[in-house]
Parts: structure tokens; C-alpha cells; sequence
């Protein structure tokens, strides 16, 4: 079986015939989500990283791909067939699925960092291909006004919460200055600062994993996790990939009690590919490779993982019944719906999240950036 893919949310088509059909994209919505780039992000993906890395077994299958104005067709193995499948639940992954999922993205940072301290030419040669398909162009001006309710709604909840007596009203000010532009703060995050920038996948999220169940004793157990769609590559801080997982695919009950050991099984992965590459042991790898500097790496960018889940957590909690539903709606009602979608379990995932970035930001000193 295989799929040939088509347009912006990838219409499937298989060599028996369309599975999905749906009616042309307006040549408006084509440009306005920066299709080309998104889908030469994907081939660059496919037909050079991949390659390159030398663990295409690890991916899905690429065949072949194409380009014109106003279409576009790559076709990948339908990995399906070979067991894999999706996680079951939409939010909130168990402890089981979150290690796997930071193991593999430790597994895939290591391996750019390797290119990277091995090979810099081609690495830099490899990072030129592909271009920032999200923060790059202004986006729907509705969409620019609801992106801003996400925080506010999330700093209203924190001070409602249990969490209010914990997190100082100067620093909820400070996260709400922050974030009172959410644009202009992603676009400044996904900018590439030395030493740690690295090839990030760009949307590390759930719906953007297979897992595979090979344990026969335990068959609801996932053994084997592959990420896929590349289109929002991107060169930046390795904490732009692990933040948007944490925060849109994690819940406060797994975090609260796991975080360490889910990020140490990301750390630990991501040290012992790169120093097996390298050759060397990962605890003489150079100080910036350390826990401690990743971990404060993720302090620094927390606020980009959460920034996404105060908008995109909310049709996750409660979906639309169609993807653009807010896109229709007037905007005073896209600004009401962002506010109750979700409503009070979400309410509380936010304010988890604003509690956990002012405790780092406090272990480390530094304010919200």
C-alpha cells in the first residue's frame, strides 16, 4: 500500500484507488499557511536529513515527490501495514509513551548534533535546504487576535487555581508583557543561538508520532515510537522540538511526578548517540552538552511549548467538528470560543504550566523569556 499525498492536510490516496477526497484548497489558503515551504521542508526531509542520518528504517518509507504551483504529491509507505498506529488518546500521553517519545527525539537531536560536530560543512549545507514555514509570514489576523487569548486565559486560571498563592503577581505581569504579542515571541524563539541549535523536527507533537506494540504478554503496551512530518523543520534550540511535546502532549499528573525521568531518558539518549558518533564518553562531552545546561535550556523555552498548548490544547480537549470552524466564526465569537473551549480541565493544564515555568525560572534565576 502506498499513500500519495496531496495538499495542505495531506490527502491520502492508495495504489487501489482515493481513499479521501476532498474539494480543491483556494489558491488564498495555499499561500496564506505557506504550502511550497512546508512541503519542501518535507522532501528536504526524505531526501537529504534522512538519508544522511543513515537510519532511514527508522522513518516512514519515502518514494517519490513533486511540486507545482498550487499542487503538490509525495508518496510515502502506508507504515499502517506494518503495525504501527497512533497513540489512542488525544491528550495527556502515559508515562510509557512520553519516555518513548523523548527517547526518540533524544535519539534524533544526537544524531544532528553528531553531523553537526562531525561533518559541519554538509551540516551547514544540509540547514540552508529548508526554510521557517510558520513564524516566517504574517498569518490570519483572526487568527493573530485568538492566539492571544491562550495566555491570558491561562494567567486568569493560575491566579483562580491552587496555584495562585505559589506564583507572585510580579511574575504573572511579567509572563503576560511576555506573551502579550504571541507572533512576535515565537518568531524571536525559533531563531538559532549557539552552541545548542540543532536540526529540530518542528512539531514534535502526538498527532505527529506512530507507536508500534510488540510486547504479545503486554499488547496495550507501545514498544516502538517514529516520528514523522517534517514539514516545519527547522534550525534552532533542541528545546523548540522537547517543549512542544511536553507541554501539548504530557499532563500535570505524568510531569509532576515523572518530569526528570522523562527528561533524563531525552538527555540520556540524545548524550550517548552523539558520543557514540564522536567517539567519546557523553560525560566528557564539552559543559554545554550537560543535563544541567539542557535542562536550563528548557527553562528558557518553556514558554514556546506553552505558548502553542494555550491554543492549539483547547481543540485538542474539545475538537471543532470542523478543523477551520474558528476561521468561519465572527471574531468576537473565535475570541469566546478560545476563552471556555476546553473548559475547566484545561483551565487547570494551563495554570500547571505557568506554576512549572515559574519554578525553573527560578531554579535558574532568570525571568520569563
Amino acid at each position: 500500500m502506498w499513500r500519495v499525498c496531496v495538499d495542505v492536510h495531506w490527502i491520502c490516496f492508495s495504489e487501489y484507488g482515493n481513499d479521501a477526497v476532498t474539494p480543491p484548497v483556494p489558491p488564498e489558503m495555499y499561500a496564506s499557511c505557506q504550502f511550497d515551504t512546508l512541503f519542501d521542508n518535507e522532501t528536504v526531509a526524505y531526501t537529504d536529513i534522512i538519508p544522511t542520518l543513515g537510519k532511514a528504517e527508522l522513518y516512514p518509507k519515502y518514494f517519490y515527490s513533486h511540486r507545482k504551483p498550487l499542487e503538490a504529491v509525495m508518496v510515502l509507505s502506508d507504515f499502517s501495514t506494518n503495525g504501527w498506529r497512533m497513540a489512542p488518546m488525544v491528550v495527556n500521553l502515559p508515562l510509557e509513551y512520553c519516555l518513548l517519545a523523548a527517547r526518540e527525539l533524544g535519539r534524533f537531536h544526537g544524531e544532528c548534533y553528531g553531523l553537526k560536530e562531525t561533518k559541519r560543512e554538509q551540516f551547514e549545507s544540509l540547514v540552508g535546504k529548508f526554510k521557517e514555514s510558520r513564524y516566517g509570514a504574517a498569518t490570519d489576523p483572526v487568527w493573530m487576535e485568538i492566539m492571544k487569548v491562550g495566555p491570558q486565559r491561562a494567567l486568569k486560571a493560575t491566579r483562580e487555581s491552587i496555584f495562585g498563592s505559589r506564583v507572585p503577581e510580579e511574575y504573572l505581569a511579567k509572563v503576560g508583557a511576555l506573551l502579550q504579542d504571541p507572533w512576535a515571541h515565537q518568531q524571536l524563539s525559533v531563531r538559532p543561538e549557539e552552541p545548542l541549535a540543532v536540526i529540530c523536527h518542528g512539531d514534535y507533537l502526538r498527532n505527529n508520532m506512530a507507536f508500534k506494540f510488540d510486547d504479545k504478554e503486554h499488547p496495550d503496551k507501545p514498544t516502538h515510537v517514529m516520528m514523522f512530518d517534517f514539514q516545519t523543520l527547522r534550525y534552532a534550540s533542541p528545546m523548540i522540538d522537547f517543549t512542544a511535546f511536553i507541554a501539548n502532549s504530557t499532563g500535570y499528573d505524568v510531569r509532576e511526578k515523572h518530569f526528570d525521568a522523562i527528561f533524563r531518558a531525552y538527555h540520556g539518549e540524545l548524550v550517548g548517540t552523539l558520543g557514540s558518533i564522536i567517539g567519546a564518553n557523553p560525560a566528557d562531552l564539552p559543559q554545554h552538552y550537560s543535563y544541567e545546561s539542557f535542562l536550563k535550556e528548557f527553562a528558557r523555552y518553556y514558554s514556546f511549548g506553552f505558548q502553542i498548548a494555550s491554543s492549539f490544547l483547547p481543540i485538542l480537549h474539545e475538537p471543532m467538528e470542523h478543523v477551520f470552524a474558528n476561521v468561519e466564526m465572527a471574531l468576537e465569537d473565535s475570541l469566546a470560543d478560545a476563552w471556555r473551549r476546553g473548559g475547566p480541565r484545561l483551565d487547570k493544564e494551563l495554570a500547571a504550566m505557568v506554576y512549572e515555568m515559574y519554578q525553573l525560572h527560578q531554579r535558574f534565576g532568570m525571568d520569563p523569556r
